[in-house]
């Protein structure tokens, strides 16, 4: 048995599929909304610090500006009358307490032009000046933070004195006490670095002014990135880790008025979350864990009680195939009794299965042995079919092998059969194939072999001939039997035959290629005229083979625009004037040259592309028209040859007209040329499509006649403007009699009916003096001038045309 994977399994596989998914994406969202918590909570205390930062430090800036506003007024109020000297010597005195109370460390007192009056300490920083003179211009308190080996919060005050005299104290106290604050009331460390003034930073560049924490600071140093994005860090916070420990920590810039950038850094320890995270995602994972082992153990107990079943009845399937019904049948389950389920409505309905197939079967193996018997038979007339043919060919052939003989093959096709079928009717024509089935049974002997190949074509297999002479034998008796009228309801019919052969002595020859040379054998014999019978040869076959390749190269021709029109002149034999040109179609082989229009005519003719060469030709005559009235010979008409398939398109008239708008071209102009077949193929249509292409103003004209079936009636009924004597006739009508009386009466004939007369083929005086003596209109042929290809025409024009007039011997 074929291995796969069971339904258990595969239930199993995708249930934990999905609950992957599921508990992935749950732990995912669990771990990213908890990242999402400690962002927040990092956030939040980012800010806290912040704020904090903010309110130290601004509480520092009111109790020293407090303080210098106060003891100020109360200085002033008892010195009044030294003014900016008494507050000076008072301020020197405070410099302990301040520094004692309010951790103050240095002192400035600046008087109203920016002179530095006092100074606690030997060095005045260029920030404090600058500080001062913001604070003179302002006139209200400014704060800088100034770092150097530490940071202290500088505080310029402006105090106003008498007689309007301003001055300003500036003060500097230590950040220390934030510091403390900050680590008290955030439980974090706390410290201030400083580095160059850049978007980016490395350790290296980092150097620490202060800290809560040295060691931690040292420890955590190391565990910095080569290259830290400061900007990132400002805005998201810094994850650090120091042996087990973890630390978040957050930068906050100072002020970012200095020339290096100073930062307050918050340093908090993380490790209890990071601890109670991993716990966390530790739990997730055993639960899902837990999730795969339930649930995998439940749908693989409630799979495999269904599995086990599915499987069992599939066993017993094959019991079907090989058509032991009651095998299957006893060996299928009995039917739960407490929970009927899907299995069980499976099971009975292959149990209804195998009956009904039992009993389908029993028909088959009876309706096998009829059809058995209508694949090999033809129904009409019992005789074998095409299937039969191929068997009893075959089987003949291998006899070959066994005793050196022939196997002959003929091809048989019933004569005018077509006619009687569509005349009389299908019934008739089923009782005449009846009659043909029995009478060329009588023609053969018992171990040969007739066969109905299809319509009214008929096989006969001869087997094991001596010579290939019985085959001619064989035939004759055939023609003979078909000699006799057939009479089917009283009414007779005179039935014959044309019959193709085919001989081989190989026992290796395809059966397809004997029936396929008795066709073309049987075709030839049908070009005869019919009733009689035609060997295969195999110069019938090169040209076959010839005919499709030129077929083939037809088609290309087309697509390689390889064709092209040459005109022939018609001259009127009275005046000598030039009445028209006939286009002939001509076709120059890039490897054979110019290959005759007899050769490639009828192989169009027979292949869809008679259609499009044929539009492409009227195309063509149109343009040759509209250039020959430009050029002034606007009374010469151009014949144009239609074939019988385009004469009955119905887009042609259509087409026409669309030509004459878009040329602007008369339609007298106009002859087209139609052969008698075409006229007899469908009398009404044509006569219809002759009428409204007269209408236009198109003149018609009759090739090729008395080669064909025309009579005086046609001729009657139909717009016809001109006949066209066949050469065929002229070629003979100095040596035959007969030729001759054809030509002349013909003219007489047709001149009585009111219509034109034009003499193909005329290539010497003696013919153009006959012509002339019976008053023939007009004529063609080398003798005026061979057809003169397209790209020459107007220069031949120039040479022979003057003054309307041919230039040649009339």
């Amino acid at each position: 048995m074929r291995r796969f994977i069971s339904l258990p399994w595969k239930l199993l596989m995708v249930m934990l599929l999905v609950l992957f998914v599921m508990t992935s994406g749950l732990t995912t969202l669990s771990l990213v909304r908890v990242q999402d918590e400690f962002s927040q909570q990092q956030e939040q205390k980012r800010l806290l610090g912040e704020q904090q930062f903010a309110q130290y430090s601004q509480l520092i800036e009111n109790q020293l500006r407090i303080w210098v506003e106060s003891y100020a007024e109360l200085t002033l109020g008892e010195h009044t009358s030294n003014g900016l000297s008494s507050f000076t010597r008072a301020l020197s005195q405070q410099i302990e307490t301040l520094n004692l109370h309010l951790n103050v460390d240095e002192i400035w007192l600046f008087q109203q032009d920016g002179q530095l009056v006092f100074q606690s300490s030997a060095i005045t920083p260029a920030e404090i000046d600058r500080l001062a003179g913001e604070a003179l211009v302002q006139q209200q308190p400014q704060s800088l933070i100034l770092c150097d080996q530490y940071c202290v919060k500088s505080l310029a005050v402006p105090l106003l004195l008498d007689a309007g005299e301003v001055a300003v104290v500036v003060m500097t106290t230590t950040l220390v006490d934030i510091l403390f604050y900050l680590n008290r009331s955030l439980q974090a460390d706390v410290a201030i670095v400083s580095h160059k003034k850049q978007a980016s930073a490395r350790p290296a560049d980092i150097r620490l002014l202060s800290s809560s924490n040295p060691d931690l600071l040292h420890d955590l140093y190391y565990q910095l990135p080569q290259l830290m994005d400061v900007t990132s860090i400002v805005r998201q916070g810094l994850r650090l880790q120091s042996g087990h420990r973890h630390y978040f920590a957050h930068m906050q810039p100072l002020d970012t008025r200095l020339p290096r950038q100073y930062h307050l850094i918050l340093i908090e320890d993380i490790s209890d979350y990071v601890l109670a995270n991993q716990r966390y995602q530790q739990r997730i994972i055993i639960i899902a864990v837990l999730a795969f082992f339930i649930l995998a153990l439940l749908i693989y107990s409630i799979t495999h009680r269904l599995s086990a079943r599915l499987l069992r009845l599939a066993a017993r399937l094959p019991l079907l195939a090989n058509q032991e019904f009651s095998r299957f049948r006893l060996a299928s389950e009995s039917r739960s009794v407490l929970f009927i389920d899907e299995v069980d409505t499976l099971n009975n309905a292959a149990n209804k299965l195998s009956w009904q197939l039992e009993e389908l079967n029993k028909q088959v193996e009876h309706h096998t042995k009829e059809l058995e018997n209508i694949a090999m038979y033809d129904l009409l007339t019992g005789l074998p079919n095409r299937n039969m043919l191929q068997y009893q060919l075959k089987k003949s052939l291998a006899m070959l092998e066994e005793a050196p003989a022939f196997v002959g093959l003929l091809f048989l096709d019933l004569d005018q059969f077509k006619k009687v079928n569509d005349s009389r009717g299908h019934a008739v024509g089923d009782q005449l194939l009846m009659e043909a089935a029995a009478r060329l049974r009588a023609c053969v002997h018992s171990s040969d072999t007739v066969c109905r190949f299809g319509g009214d074509e008929f096989v006969i297999i001869l087997s094991n001939m001596a010579d290939e002479q019985e085959t001619e034998q064989v035939s004759e008796s055939v023609l003979q039997a078909f000699a006799e009228p057939i009479t089917v309801a009283g009414e007779s019919f005179q039935i014959s035959s044309s019959i193709g052969i085919s001989c081989t002595q190989d026992p290796a020859t395809p059966t397809e290629d004997l029936i396929r040379q008795a066709d073309l054998a049987m075709y030839q014999a049908k070009a005869k005229g019919g009733n009689n019978w035609h060997h295969y040869t195999a110069e019938m076959y090169r040209a076959f083979a010839y005919r499709l390749q030129l077929e083939s190269e037809v088609r290309t021709a087309l697509e390689q625009q390889e064709f092209s029109l040459s005109f022939q002149p018609q001259i009127e034999l009275e005046t000598g004037r030039l009445y028209g040109f006939e286009a002939l179609l001509r076709w120059q082989h890039p490897q054979r040259g110019m290959v005759p229009p007899d050769d490639f005519i009828s192989v169009i003719e027979h292949s869809n592309l008679m259609l499009p060469l044929g539009y492409w030709v009227i195309e063509r005559c149109f343009v040759v028209a509209r250039r020959l009235m430009d050029a002034g010979y606007d009374d010469v008409k151009l014949a144009i040859n239609l074939s019988a398939d385009q004469f009955v398109d119905p887009q042609l008239i259509a087409f026409l007209q669309h030509k004459l708008a878009h040329y602007q071209l008369p339609a007298s102009l106009f002859e087209l040329e139609l052969t008698e077949s075409t006229l007899v193929k469908s009398v009404s249509d044509t006569l219809a499509s002759m009428q409204q292409l007269k209408a236009m103003g198109f003149c018609f004209a009759i090739g090729d006649f008395g080669t064909g079936y025309s009579s005086l009636s046609y001729l009657k009924q139909m717009p016809v403007d001109t006949i066209k004597i066949d050469k065929s006739f002229l070629f003979g009508m100095l040596d035959n009699h007969a030729d001759y009386q054809i030509i002349t009466s013909t003219i007489a004939m047709v001149q009585k009916l009111d219509l034109k007369v034009v003499a193909e083929g005329v290539e010497s005086r003696a013919q153009l003096r006959i012509l002339q003596k019976y008053h023939c209109d007009f004529a063609q042929g080398f003798y005026f001038a061979k057809p003169i290809p397209e790209h020459e025409l107007f220069a031949v024009l120039q040479q022979k045309v003057r003054d309307g007039l041919w230039l040649a011997p009339i």
